[in-house]
């Protein structure tokens, strides 16, 4: 069995061999849609070890209805792992611990940062794709870690320092990024590198922060219960006091409008599988897209309209795969089986026609989807 949390390793270190492009699309997956779990008539699938992942049968394919969303492509980068999108064209890969922009139209890549010498592992781009924060290493003691924001129209490049190796770093903005701290604590980093720690009050202090996530002026973060379990809290920038807005919760991922927010709702120190519940922004349970053992970390579109997540069955059984939950019609539908992982790296395309997923299972794959919608 792999193992669940995944070291750092797996995410700032890149294979060795050169990519290769291949191209396949899985037809016979699009006639099969499944409701929004918990309305309808429940199908129960086995999964690994005798769990469950539950969904519910819907009758389009009997219609002649068509899905609301279709895969209409699927290329697999050997050896790369996928990282960012800068545009619709552009996908950011990182490539022998080098990021190169892969371009879609024409299947070649570009260096993003030509004259850097220094391995590079991770990196985000700005929502509006003008700014691409970056790490990179040292040759000879990989737990070193600078962090760089990249001004993509200049070449300027803004050095942020020794970047702590646990801490997940996003944009918060197209101004700002937004990290957790050692300690309970939270900070921003402006354009210019300048990092402002937030001062909010955390009810049950926490050894670290690993995943913070801001929507406006509300800023949502994974803490302590104060028993050693994980909790989903919030609180805004003018009202520096956090809240409660979900118990239980092992991951999560905010829609752009704030309105809904997917989490991975766990029973610690049971057998029980995870959930993947949608919620309000007040906690409050708008549905059950699926259960499993295995769930990788959920992408909203750019629009919000649009969820997609993988999931991964050690057994090969039951359901497994890259799915779309449908927010407009509730429906969740699969678009490939080949496509399991329980990671963080599925990314959405600015004009949400492309998905990207890097696998590890054999060797490290990169996999960029085409849907239409």
């Amino acid at each position: 069995m792999r193992n669940f949390r995944q070291s750092f390793a797996k995410y700032t270190m890149a294979s060795h061999s050169p990519f290769v492009r291949r191209s396949t699309i899985g037809c016979s997956l699009l006639a099969l849609i499944l409701l929004l779990g918990g309305c309808g008539n429940d199908a129960a699938v086995n999964g690994s070890k005798g769990q469950q992942l539950t969904v519910v049968s819907d009758d389009s394919s009997s219609t002649g209805q068509q899905p609301t969303v279709m895969l209409t492509s699927v290329d697999a980068l050997d050896n790369v792992y996928a990282r960012t999108w800068l545009s619709p064209d552009e996908l950011l890969i990182n490539k022998e611990d080098r990021l190169l922009v892969y371009h879609l139209s024409t299947g070649k890549s570009t260096p993003l940062t030509p004259n850097r010498k220094a391995p590079q592992y991770l990196a985000e781009a700005s929502p509006d794709g003008k700014h691409v924060y970056f790490t990179e290493g040292r040759e000879n003691d990989k737990y070193v870690i600078h962090g760089y924001i990249l001004e993509r129209a200049t070449g300027q490049i803004v050095k942020l320092g020794d970047m702590d190796m646990v801490n997940e770093v996003k944009w918060a903005d197209n101004e700002q990024l937004i990290s957790g701290l050692p300690g309970t604590g939270i900070r921003l980093i402006d354009l210019q590198g300048k990092s402002t720690r937030l001062q909010f009050h955390e009810p049950h202090p926490t050894e670290a922060i690993h995943h913070v996530e801001k929507v406006g002026e509300r800023i949502y973060y994974l803490a302590s219960d104060g028993q050693g379990y994980t909790t989903l809290n919030s609180f805004t920038t003018q009202d520096l006091k956090s809240t409660l807005v979900a118990s239980n919760v092992a991951d999560f991922s905010v829609a752009p409008d704030g309105k809904s927010i997917v989490i991975q709702e766990v029973k610690w120190n049971t057998s029980e599988p995870f959930r993947l519940l949608v919620i309000d922004d007040k906690g409050n349970v708008k549905g059950t897209i699926g259960e499993g053992t295995l769930l990788g970390r959920p992408a909203w579109s750019p629009d919000g309209e649009l969820l997609a997540f993988t999931i991964y069955q050690e057994s090969q059984q039951g359901l497994k795969g890259l799915y779309i939950f449908d927010q407009r019609t509730g429906k969740t539908i699969p678009l490939t089986g080949e496509i399991q992982e329980y990671n963080q790296s599925t990314r959405w395309s600015p004009d949400s026609r492309h998905i990207s997923v890097y696998t590890e299972d054999k060797k490290v794959v990169s996999h960029i989807v085409g849907i239409s919608s």
